[in-house]
């Protein structure tokens, strides 16, 4: 078992032995939040502060259980995503799984939408106007007939040449098996998709959009839960890691006014239902502490405390 010693840095691993970089993770947390400070935004104190100390319970095979510390929540957070993509993570594992047992016949699709890019000063409205679209389109007769549920994920990548945004969501749709069938008219081909999504988001223009089939790839072709992979794979959390540096701050203001009070990940269908049944916490506002689950750590497992040391730039037993 690890010997955790006052005053030597600290190290978290997962059971399989990989760093959880609590370090670097606090190192672009403290960037963000010098560009929110710069922006002059009070919540800058919040990041800051966002996991300076950790508090661990040392499980029995010498893992550690993360029981206490403190979250700012921030949309923007590299400490604050890497928690909800592990809670989003989990929580679709059990979601697919339940639904799979309820429609073992159901399958899967992988669906992207997507917008032409818009300035930061607009990315509010183009997201409010992105979800109230995606609710059109799934509203459609011939895609609501079809659709068991879903996981809507809004992701939100920058242009550095042009300088501006490109918001987009990834569905993964659970559909029934008729879909595929032969007779009648149930199929959507990717044509059908481009047509319905451009004009249940009033575009005078094409979009882009993708559909394809979730299958196995590889080595998990002939693997029982092949198929799961593929699926976790694809619906991964859609918020990916931003550099914030003295030239980019605007960036972050941008993208900060952009998805306030936006909701990224949203359910929909049995997923809903299931998500709801299983009293699945908020993944974007609720714990981010617990992230697997509930906590059967023991009340009598050995305490170890990690606190962030701001002249030395890492992570330090105490």
């Amino acid at each position: 078992m690890t010997e955790y010693n006052q005053g030597e840095v600290f190290k978290d691993s997962s059971q399989k032995g990989k760093d959880r970089q609590w370090k670097e993770r606090k190192l672009n947390n403290i960037n963000l939040a010098k560009a929110f400070e710069e922006l002059e935004y009070k919540i800058s104190e919040n990041i800051f502060s966002c996991a300076e100390v950790l508090r661990y319970k040392q499980q029995a095979d010498g893992t550690l259980k993360l029981y206490q510390t403190w979250f700012c929540k921030n949309k923007l957070c590299p400490i604050c995503n890497w928690r909800r993509a592990m809670k989003y993570s989990y929580q679709t594992s059990l979601i697919v799984d339940e639904a799979i047992k309820r429609f073992p016949k159901g399958r899967f699709l992988f669906l992207t939408l997507t917008v032409k890019n818009v300035p930061g000063n607009e990315l509010n409205s183009e997201l409010s106007n992105f979800a109230k679209s995606f609710d059109r389109l799934f509203k459609r007769a011939k895609v609501k007939k079809n659709i068991l549920g879903y996981i809507r994920a809004t992701e939100i990548t920058r242009n550095d040449d042009r300088d501006d945004f490109h918001p987009h969501m990834h569905i993964l749709v659970f559909i029934k098996s008729s879909y595929f069938s032969g007779a009648g008219d149930n199929y959507i081909s990717q044509d059908e998709w481009v047509e319905m999504w451009q004009k249940s988001a009033k575009l005078d223009y094409t979009p882009v959009v993708h559909i394809k089939a979730v299958k196995p790839k590889g080595k998990n072709e002939n693997d029982p839960n092949g198929m799961k992979k593929a699926i976790l794979e694809t619906a991964k959390y859609p918020t990916k890691p931003i550099d914030f540096d003295s030239e980019n701050i605007e960036v972050v203001r941008d993208l900060h006014e952009g998805m306030y009070r936006k909701r990224l990940i949203s359910f929909g269908g049995i997923f809903k239902e299931i998500r709801k049944e299983l009293n699945l916490d908020n993944i974007e506002e609720g714990d981010l502490i617990n992230t697997s689950g509930e906590d059967t750590t023991s009340t009598t497992a050995k305490e170890i405390v990690a606190i962030w040391n701001w002249d030395r730039q890492n992570y330090y037993v105490r």
